[in-house]
């Protein structure tokens, strides 16, 4: 079995997106904690009842779990009753996927419900509570959008309003992880499909971008790309002239690659786009994230970029090596599971969704690959499997390891830890391989001890005091992030409160403490 993949083709993107659904559906089931549903045909028996109101046949899964049809979002909850998963586990991973897919501002597949005096008083009561201090859910923030979507014309004023709660949930998104940031991403791209929210949800994401003492900007500025208003547009290529920071200017790049892709840029924009990726392309710090949008921009807009061809699916910068670990990667996954996948689930899907973790040159499909296994029983097993292939001092590996930690930092749980903890205060490796590991350890699930972030800190403040430069700076940052991710405020206070420490972990851990506690406490859940 090979590993293929495509930056730019438009004409797999619905196969895509609906082979994938299927897997993830076929997997949960056969592959779940209870047995009983191994069999396709006692699965359909009980299919009927929660969220799924019609009798349904072996058939119908069967079509729904090899993509013969779509199966609707009220059919994908229903997976989640009867397989005992946590509401939206599937679903959010299932509109998160299809954003990437997706026309920008498009609907999606929101559960609506008729706009009746029910839904109006429900969605009045939403509102309510996004305007006020009171705790916002995931599940909250995924219907609060939902009803909104279903009435595009509605107007909520006074302005102000409007950008209380656009602000509010965008700043929950960024520091949110896992199912609660899936939600609310959906969310978010739900409201700038809307007529009179769409405009806010931009300028939100906008002002974070452009706000200095914002610590988390690759994800607000590209978050941007799943917005059509001229607005998102101006503001990407802002940040790509004049970026907030390198983060900041990461985040432009990823938003030029669907923003090109699905014409959001005005004739003006590309060709003052080109200058600039060329120019990017030459620079050892962003090169990997410009020469994808070179890629789109060729083959997606016609626009030359002089020079050499760029080609559309950028190789690996060791592809042998690679591709040589995306196979073990896969056996090693395989072999650790509780029971022997049916053969229809032990498949190339798999081997592709590894092969992308590792291989694909444009980082949100990265992401979503990984996600998407996470979302699945193989998720533990491969979160063991890429932690076991994690070799840091092998020279020829720096961008794969970075890679791996990328993968661990969706997939990983408490069993990953060590590893990723030892990459953060180990001496003489490569920046990117140590921050890498500063930003995962936050995302893993599980907690790590004190004394762990402790010894951390301190280990790289006194890199920092005695060198005074950005590789230092970059791996506190990356540090007090995780803390702020993994909820370890006791630890923000003492950075914060001492004088000794340096001053970008006094700052970072300043905005995080600073956050209003019912955003912090809100994108938790």
């Amino acid at each position: 079995m090979g590993i293929q993949m495509s930056l730019t083709a438009r004409r797999t993107d619905r196969v895509f997106f609906d082979e994938r659904v299927a897997w993830m559906l076929r997997v949960n089931r056969t592959l779940g904690a209870d047995d009983r549903w191994v069999r396709a045909k006692r699965f359909a028996a009980a299919f009927h009842g929660g969220s799924w109101e019609r009798l349904v046949s072996e058939s119908s899964v069967s079509r729904w779990e090899t993509g013969g049809s779509r199966p609707s979002r009220a059919a994908i909850s229903r997976y989640e009753e009867i397989l005992e998963l946590d509401p939206g586990e599937i679903t959010a991973t299932v509109d998160t996927i299809r954003r990437y897919v997706d026309i920008p501002g498009s609907p999606g597949a929101a559960p609506t419900g008729a706009a009746d005096g029910a839904a109006t008083a429900e969605l009045d009561a939403l509102l309510d509570r996004a305007l006020s201090r009171e705790i916002m859910t995931g599940a909250g923030w995924d219907r609060l959008s939902a009803l909104v979507t279903a009435a595009p014309h509605l107007v909520i004023a006074p302005r102000s309003a409007r950008e209380s709660i656009t602000q509010r949930l965008v700043s929950e998104m960024i520091i949110a992880h896992g199912r609660p940031w899936r939600q609310r991403f959906e969310a978010l791209n739900r409201l700038f499909g809307h007529e009179t929210l769409g405009r806010e949800a931009v300028a939100a994401c906008a002002a974070l971008g452009a706000d200095r003492e914002n610590q988390i900007f690759i994800e607000t500025v590209g978050a941007l790309d799943g917005s059509r208003h001229p607005d998102a547009s101006v503001h990407v290529v802002a940040q790509l002239h004049d970026p907030t920071n390198d983060r900041a200017l990461r985040g432009a790049l990823l938003a030029c690659l669907r923003k090109v892709r699905f014409g959001h840029f005005t004739p003006g924009q590309r060709r003052v786009l080109v200058p600039r990726i060329r120019d990017l392309m030459r620079d050892p710090l962003f090169h990997a994230d410009a020469v994808p949008v070179a890629a789109a921009l060729q083959a997606g807009a016609g626009v030359p970029l002089g020079g050499p061809q760029v080609a559309p699916a950028l190789p690996h910068p060791v592809p042998h090596v690679a591709a040589t670990v995306a196979r073990r990667v896969f056996d090693a996954t395989t072999a650790r599971l509780p029971r022997e996948p049916q053969s229809d689930c032990r498949d190339a899907t798999l081997l592709t969704l590894i092969g992308e973790i590792l291989l694909h040159p444009a980082s949100d499909r990265r992401l979503y690959a990984a996600m998407l296994v996470a979302s699945t029983p193989y998720g533990p097993s491969l979160a063991a499997a890429l932690a076991a292939e994690v070799a840091p001092t092998a020279a020829d590996r720096v961008e794969l390891n970075v890679r791996l930690l990328a993968g661990l930092r969706v997939l990983g749980g408490q069993a990953e830890r060590p590893t990723v903890e030892r990459l953060v205060t180990a001496a003489r490796l490569p920046r990117s391989v140590v921050d890498a590991a500063a930003f995962a350890i936050g995302h893993l699930r599980g907690t790590s001890e004190r004394g762990f972030w402790e010894a951390a800190l301190r280990h790289h403040a006194r890199r920092w005091r005695a060198r005074r430069d950005a590789p230092s700076a970059a791996a506190l940052t990356g540090i007090v992030y995780s803390l702020g991710i993994a909820g370890q405020r006791q630890i923000l206070a003492a950075v914060r409160d001492d004088p000794g420490s340096p001053e970008p972990s006094r700052a970072a851990a300043r905005w995080w403490l600073n956050l209003p506690g019912h955003v912090y406490d809100s994108s938790r859940l």
